[in-house]
């Protein structure tokens, strides 16, 4: 294959061929780099990435005294970064990128490299550059690895004045500063170059987006996010962040200035088969032994828990959380195209787990299209609509969002509303055969006094062990056969996300509100719904265990 002679295009073609072991992501990723040499309105500076090597490679000394030498994946993703120029005006192509790598792999020294190689050849003048971390701690390092790469070069101490959390260019006043994400505290920033480590660690977009308001006066700005994996989120903007790269590596997306590198394994690959390992440690062998890995596995092996620190810290495999019932990926197989208008008609089980005050309340309803395919789940949640902003803070996923997508329905107020319920309740009777309506009768009594004069079917559903097992197993048998289907409500989809269970010597189960790792309250509709639904079904004949 030809190409450049570039160091990042010799290693994107041995990632290509197959003779570097990677996973899909990476070998498309490579697979862009070099169909990009074919484009006329970007160029690789090959000037620009002898430099830029050779700087870091002469310039800056390990802890042992030798030479920081770059390893081949570490040119590829630099050589992107900073070499990858429009032909119309020679600025940078990209200005965001996102590096996922396992620990133990170069990742904290090749943010200094990066830091000081901007600081002394990006020709700025006055500038800003951040170096953001998960915590103090994760800061002070990345700060220690910068100073530790100037006191030991003696061209860089006459350019650079090292300070506690601040390092400055003498000679063009440029200055960095080594930050802990405290997103409250970074108003006001200017950078023209940041980077962000332990992206994974964000449960929110505040930080994320903070840090993106800054740029607007920068004509040519870096964004670097860089991270292993970590506990799964949908709405984590790190998850955000992989679903973009994904589908710009895929030529979904035409966002041409994101540069997006993941190294992981693939799907289907034994976690614990060490020859899948260099796929996603590209620096196996030289940061870290097979040995190292092996030890770790035979540990992994016989502790669950080991297992799950493996798979994410060491192969960069995100992962649900630990006590976890149902897992994000499965709750997605489940997704299927349906409206509102296809249900019409047709017998529908509804299940309501109402808010004590000014909580998130949920109706949702299990419809029986055709007793041959798979019952089909509609919802609507409410919340108050006066403290959103405060909520979507703490709660750390997007409900004015969720609100405008029409899947949330804000009330007015600071309260819970149970005439907005009670209206959607009427509205969905006009257009299902409702048969039930199960409720937990702590919260709900003027409701359903005002739904059982209506005429609708009110039927008490206990919240204990032994009620809840039969909504818990019914959720379960419609996962494993594939016998429900959702059309992606999000809030549905997050409620399932955070659901962990409890369990009773009996081995009754039922979902766990206080441990469960936020808001579940429409897997706990859902599952009064599922429950009376089968329980309909018994009583309509044999039951059949979908």
């Amino acid at each position: 294959m030809k190409h450049d002679g570039s160091r990042a295009s010799v290693y994107a073609t041995a990632v290509v061929s197959g003779e570097v072991p990677a996973c899909k992501w990476v070998k498309l990723a490579a697979q862009r780099h070099l169909d990009d040499l074919k484009r006329s309105d970007i160029y690789y500076d090959l000037d620009e990435e002898h430099l830029r090597v050779k700087f870091i490679e002469t310039m800056l000394t390990l802890e042992d005294g030798s030479p920081m030498m770059l390893f081949d994946w570490q040119v590829f993703f630099l050589g992107n970064l900073y070499c990858w120029k429009k032909s119309e005006n020679n600025q940078r192509r990209f200005k965001n990128a996102t590096l996922f790598i396992p620990r133990k792999s170069g990742k904290s020294a090749l943010l200094a490299a990066m830091m000081i190689s901007s600081l002394v050849m990006d020709g700025v003048a006055y500038g800003q550059a951040y170096a953001v971390a998960a915590d103090r701690g994760q800061a002070s390092l990345l700060r220690d690895y910068m100073s530790g790469f100037i006191k030991r070069s003696p061209e860089l101490l006459k350019i650079f004045d090292v300070q506690t959390w601040l390092t400055r260019n003498k000679l063009t006043d440029t200055t960095m500063k080594a930050l802990h994400a405290d997103w409250r505290r970074l108003d006001g920033l200017n950078p023209y170059f940041c980077v962000l480590d332990e992206f994974h660690a964000q449960e929110g977009p505040e930080l994320d987006d903070v840090i993106k308001s800054g740029f607007g006066s920068q004509l040519e700005y870096l964004y670097v996010k860089i991270s292993t994996a970590g506990e799964f989120g949908l709405e984590k903007p790190a998850i955000k962040a992989i679903q973009l790269g994904e589908r710009v590596l895929e030529g979904q997306s035409e966002i041409d200035d994101y540069l997006f590198l993941n190294y992981t394994i693939d799907e289907g690959d034994d976690w614990t088969d060490p020859a899948i390992w260099a796929k996603a440690n590209p620096s196996l062998g030289l940061c870290k032994s097979t040995e190292y890995m092996s030890a770790l596995v035979a540990v992994a092996k016989e502790i669950p828990q080991k297992s799950l620190d493996f798979r994410t810290k060491q192969l960069n495999c995100w992962i649900e959380s630990y006590d976890q019932w149902i897992y994000s990926e499965k709750w997605e197989e489940l997704k299927t195209d349906y409206d509102w208008a296809d249900l019409q008609g047709c017998r529908a089980w509804l299940g309501m787990d109402l808010a004590r005050v000014k909580d998130l309340s949920c109706l949702v309803a299990v419809v029986e299209t055709d007793p041959d395919e798979p019952l089909k789940i509609w919802a609507k949640h409410f919340i108050p609509n006066d403290d959103i902003a405060s909520r979507t803070r703490r709660d750390k996923v997007p409900y004015a969002v969720w609100r405008n997508e029409g899947s949330i329905v804000t009330t007015d107020g600071n309260t819970t509303d149970f005439d907005a319920i009670y209206e959607t309740i009427m509205s969905w009777g006009d257009h299902l055969d409702i048969q039930e309506l199960a409720y937990d009768r702590h919260f709900s009594a003027e409701l359903v006094q005002r739904l059982d004069q209506e005429g609708i079917e009110m039927v008490p559903f206990g919240q204990g062990f032994i009620s809840m097992d039969d909504a818990v197993c019914g959720i379960e048998r419609h996962l494993l056969a594939k016998s429900m289907v959702h059309n992606g409500d999000p809030v549905l989809a997050w409620c399932a996300s955070n659901t962990i269970l409890a369990e009773d010597p009996a081995g009754n189960r039922k979902p766990d509100k206080k441990r469960s790792k936020d808001k579940i309250d429409a897997i706990v509709a859902l599952g009064m719904a599922v429950a009376r639904a089968a329980e309909c079904v018994e009583n309509d004949g044999p039951q059949i265990f979908l």
